[in-house]
């Protein structure tokens, strides 16, 4: 089966939602990242209904229907009675007009088909072969019975859906090679797509929406060629008992009859049959809760169920004014396979078992909290998951939870730095080791008193936060420290105090060494200094000396030239 839902990674967040939701544990969660798992999946789209992100999509037929409208080719639209559910002030004439509008060529309601697969209901009870006869219209009971409960397939209806009765009644009408697309709330009708060649595709009720919008067609005018079912009871099919309500007591034939809806009460009811506990019943499977009316593909904005029913009723009620549904005439064969689908998974031993509980410090039977947050029911449940590679060991979260405290515990316990909690009262809640040195505590008797008694001024201003390495006076030891405050919501404050006091003492003796040396220094320029001054003046005489001389040596030679 190709997949049908998908997991868009980019949108998943790690809740494990869709796991919890699952009822067949068919999802699993590898690399930070959920994924369904086809083989194993019913699709009963109750993850895509609960993912707040949107990451479990069912796979669309969206582009496929525009090409086949765009092309001008022959499509026909079987529409859902649960309509009534996800479109409920508007009446099938008004639909059919602006399927029209969209390009369809024809429009009927998937109720012709459904009329037709009650009488082969009736036919099968009339023969009186089968202790049980598990009803069929609904494509994720089937794949519920074919995957977990394959003992019990014979006890399928050999009959296929209403959905796919009818696609096969409008080819009998219209020809084989016209295009049908199934407009309903169902994802698991994408599988009955892929097993019946009579479908070409299915669009769910918000796609619908999507593709109106798109086009800019609004319901307003009603189509004047409108044709409408003239069995208007299986209109009652998508709502509990409504395809028991299609059959007349009396062709029933002695079988007892019995509505379930929601995969849970199908479940219990099937394990009822697998134990020979019910016998002689006709039992109408759905897997949705309040059956179709209330499936994935309907808004989830979806109206109370009493209102819905109220629609139904007065739909099935109503008697049809327009034409009959040309395919109601049609003469099909509506019968069907069905084949156990279940693969036996591998299972791990107890001491495997053992050892991945102790991965998450699960040991003793005490340990085994069976919170469910991880998606599994039972602690044991999720280890063999992990065993079997549908699960993370790391999906604990209460353990997660503990570890991560116990690791910012000791973090803040050996931290360099001294950290403070402080009340909205500035009242001191909690403080580590580091604290307690630098302040003077002793001991947790501290708890509740005001940050002034252990620090000169107090905290500055919360008006002034964050204040971030702005110094401050410990009022015990004459310690400095660099003050830090950060404010958490709801008032409380974090406080990170450093011990500067050996930087301090440090940079005052650095600078008193550097006085003292630049003091040397100057004292060595000026006795420099002094010495150059006398110097220079001992050059100065002694050049003048010697200028003397020249000038009386020279007067002497000029006197010898005049003799």
């Amino acid at each position: 089966m190709e997949p049908v839902i998908v997991t868009q990674k980019a949108n998943c967040r790690n809740c494990y939602k869709c796991i919890r939701s699952c009822p067949q544990g068919a999802i699993a969660f590898s690399d930070d990242q959920a994924r369904v798992l086809s083989e194993e999946c019913i699709l009963c789209g109750r993850c895509v209904e609960v993912c707040p992100q949107g990451a479990q999509q069912v796979q669309s037929d969206l582009v496929n229907v525009r090409r086949m409208l765009s092309m001008g080719l022959k499509v026909y639209a079987s529409v859902a009675p649960s309509w009534l559910a996800a479109f409920p002030d508007i009446a099938f004439p008004q639909f059919s007009a602006a399927l029209k509008k969209l390009g369809f060529t024809g429009v009927e309601e998937t109720a012709a088909g459904a009329a037709q697969v009650s009488l082969e209901y009736a036919r099968l009870m009339a023969k009186g072969e089968r202790d049980n006869i598990i009803s069929t219209c609904c494509p994720s009971l089937v794949l519920l019975v074919e995957r977990q409960y394959p003992d019990l397939t014979p006890l399928l209806a050999p009959v296929v859906s209403p959905a796919v009765a009818h696609s096969k009644m409008l080819r009998s009408m219209f020809g084989s090679r016209i295009k049908t697309v199934f407009i309903g709330p169902c994802p698991a009708k994408h599988w009955e797509k892929q097993e019946n060649a009579a479908l070409s595709a299915v669009l769910l009720f918000e796609e619908l929406k999507t593709l109106l919008s798109e086009k800019g067609v609004a319901f307003g005018e009603e189509d004047t060629q409108c044709t409408e079912t003239h069995t208007p009871l299986s209109r009652l099919y998508p709502s509990p008992g409504g395809i028991i309500a299609t059959i007349p007591a009396n062709k029933r034939q002695g079988y007892k009859t019995y509505a379930v809806s929601g995969v849970e009460g199908c479940k219990e009811t099937l394990e009822a049959v697998r134990q020979g506990q019910i016998h002689g019943y006709f039992l109408e499977l759905n897997t949705c809760l309040g059956s179709c009316v209330h499936g994935p593909g309907i808004s989830r904005e979806k109206a109370p169920a009493i209102l819905v029913k109220e629609r139904l009723l007065s739909a099935a009620r109503k008697k049809s004014t327009g034409a009959p549904s040309v395919s109601e005439s049609a003469q099909v064969d509506l019968t069907t396979q069905f084949h156990p689908q279940k693969k036996k998974e591998r299972q791990p031993r107890e001491e495997e078992i053992a050892a991945i509980l102790a991965q998450t410090g699960k040991v003793t039977r005490e340990d085994l909290l069976n919170c469910g947050a991880c998606g599994y029911p039972t602690c044991r449940d999720k280890a063999v998951a992990v065993w079997q590679g549908k699960a993370d060991v790391r999906m604990c979260l209460p353990y997660m939870r503990e570890k991560a405290e116990s690791m910012s515990n000791l973090i803040i316990e050996y931290a360099p730095s001294a950290i403070l909690l402080l009340s909205p009262e500035e009242k001191l809640l909690e403080y580590n080791h580091k604290a307690m040195e630098m302040l003077g505590i002793r001991g947790k008797g501290a708890r509740g008193h005001e940050v002034q008694d252990f620090l000169e001024d107090g905290l500055p201003p919360r008006e002034e936060w964050p204040v971030s390495d702005q110094p401050a006076f410990v009022k015990e030891g004459e310690r400095q420290v660099r003050l830090s405050v950060v404010e958490m919501p709801g008032g409380d404050a974090i406080v990170l105090l450093r011990d500067v006091t050996r930087e301090e003492e440090d940079r005052t003796a650095f600078e008193k060494k550097r006085e003292q040396t630049l003091h040397i220094a100057q004292e060595a320029v000026d006795r420099q200094m002094r010495m150059v001054q006398q110097v220079a003046r001992l050059l100065g005489e002694t050049t003048g000396e010697t200028k003397a001389a020249l000038l009386r040596m020279e007067q002497a030679v000029k006197g010898e030239k005049r003799r």
